[in-house]
C-alpha cells in the first residue's frame, strides 16, 4: 500500500530564523516562529486582487531607529499579544497602505508587540530605509527586513547576520541576492556622473530597476560611453531617442530649484524609463546616467544562435551583449521573470 509523505518547507525556515536572529543579537522565540510565517504570506501577497511588496521592519527600539533616518515619518496603526498571530495581523492591517515609500514596522516589547507604518525621506531621490538602517546600519541598530524582491524570492536582512534567501521559484542557489548584481550594474550607469550627483542618481535608479524587479518583468539593458555622439552600429536597430533622457541633470535642477514642476519632471521620467524597460528589447544607458533608446534588438552571433539557454531568446540577446563588451559597450544586464539576475562588465 502506497503512503504519502508529507513534505513542508517550515522545520527549514524555522532552522533558518534561528540562526539569523542568534547572529542577529535579536533572539526571541516568537519572532522565530513568526518569520516563517510572514515569508509564507509574503509570497504572492495580494489586497482585492492587487498584488503587493511591502517592507517588513522588525526592531526593538523605535527612537534609535528615527535617529537613524531622515525626515522619518511614523503612523502607529496598533498593537496586541507577543505572538506570531500579531505578526500576521500587522501584515494584514499595514500592507494596504505601503505606497510611495511606506513600509511597515513591528516593534517588539517585553510583553507585547506594537505596528504600524513608516518611511524616511518625501522625495524619489531619497535613501532608501533599506539602505539607512540595513546595508549602511551600525551595531547599535537592531533591525530585521522581511520582504519580497520578485516573484516567488522572499529576502531577510539584517545589519550583520548573512540575508536568507528564500526561493520558491527556479532561481538557483546563490549566497548574494540579485539585487547586489542590479547595484553593480547601476554603478556602471552613474560611473560618469559628477561625484556630488552620485548619490541621488543611483538612488534613482535603484528605484527604476527595483520597481521593474518587482512587477516581474523581464528586461536586457546595456550601457555605452556617454562621449559616443552615435549610437554603435550593432544596437541601432532600436527606438533612438530624439533627444537623451539627462537623469543627472534633471536631479540637478530638482536639487537647485527645489520646486514642484522639476520634481513632476523627474517622477514623470522615472515612469517613462520603467515603461522602456518592460518593453522587448534592450534598454541602452550611457555612463553618465543618460537613457539613449529602447526596444533594441541584436544579432546573435551564429555560434549562439542554437545555444540552449534556459532563459531562451532574452539569454542569448544577454549572451550576444556580453561578446561586445570592450567593442562598443561597458556592461550588459539580464533580468529573468523569476528575478534571477545577471550582470557583465570590461572588468
Amino acid at each position: 500500500m502506497k503512503i504519502t509523505k508529507p513534505i513542508s518547507l517550515r522545520p527549514l525556515l524555522v532552522s533558518a530564523s534561528v540562526d539569523f536572529l542568534s547572529q542577529e543579537e535579536m533572539d526571541c522565540l516568537t519572532t522565530q516562529e513568526g518569520l516563517p510565517e510572514l515569508i509564507s504570506q509574503l509570497l504572492y501577497y495580494k489586497e482585492e486582487g492587487k498584488s503587493l511588496y511591502p517592507e517588513i521592519y522588525i526592531f526593538d527600539e523605535i527612537e534609535i531607529i528615527k535617529k537613524a533616518l531622515t525626515n522619518s515619518q511614523f503612523c502607529h496603526i496598533g498593537k496586541g499579544d507577543k505572538n506570531k498571530d500579531t505578526m500576521l495581523k500587522a501584515l494584514k492591517k499595514c500592507a494596504p497602505l505601503t505606497e510611495n515609500g511606506w513600509a511597515i514596522y513591528i516593534v517588539r516589547k517585553p510583553a507585547e508587540f506594537e505596528y504600524g507604518v513608516f518611511r524616511a525621506g518625501t522625495s524619489i531621490l531619497s535613501v532608501s530605509v533599506s539602505e539607512a538602517l540595513i546595508d549602511g546600519g551600525s551595531d547599535e541598530i537592531k533591525a530585521i527586513l522581511v520582504h519580497q524582491i520578485a516573484e516567488k524570492l522572499i529576502e531577510v536582512k539584517g545589519v550583520k547576520a548573512d540575508s536568507l534567501l528564500i526561493s520558491y521559484g527556479g532561481l538557483t542557489s546563490s549566497k548574494n541576492s540579485p539585487i547586489d548584481n542590479q547595484k553593480k550594474f547601476i554603478g556602471t550607469i552613474v560611473k560618469n556622473v559628477k561625484s556630488e550627483l552620485q548619490e541621488p542618481v543611483t538612488n534613482f535608479f535603484s528605484k527604476v530597476f527595483l520597481e521593474v524587479l518587482q512587477k516581474g518583468h523581464g528586461t536586457l539593458a546595456c550601457v555605452i560611453n556617454s562621449t559616443k555622439k552615435e549610437i554603435p552600429k550593432k544596437l541601432e536597430d532600436g527606438i533612438v531617442l530624439g533627444q537623451r533622457i539627462n537623469i543627472p541633470e534633471i536631479i540637478e535642477e530638482l536639487l537647485d530649484k527645489k520646486d514642484l514642476q522639476a520634481n513632476s519632471k523627474l517622477e514623470g521620467q522615472f515612469s517613462l524609463i520603467i515603461g522602456m524597460m518592460q518593453s522587448d528589447g534592450i534598454t541602452v544607458f550611457t555612463n553618465k546616467g543618460e537613457v539613449i533608446s529602447y526596444n533594441v534588438f541584436v544579432k546573435h552571433p551564429e555560434k549562439l544562435i542554437n545555444t540552449k539557454t534556459t532563459g531562451g531568446a532574452r539569454s542569448r540577446t544577454y549572451l550576444a551583449l556580453c561578446e561586445i563588451i570592450g567593442n562598443g559597450i561597458e556592461s550588459a544586464y539580464i533580468q529573468s521573470q523569476d528575478g534571477k539576475i545577471e550582470y557583465k562588465d570590461g572588468k
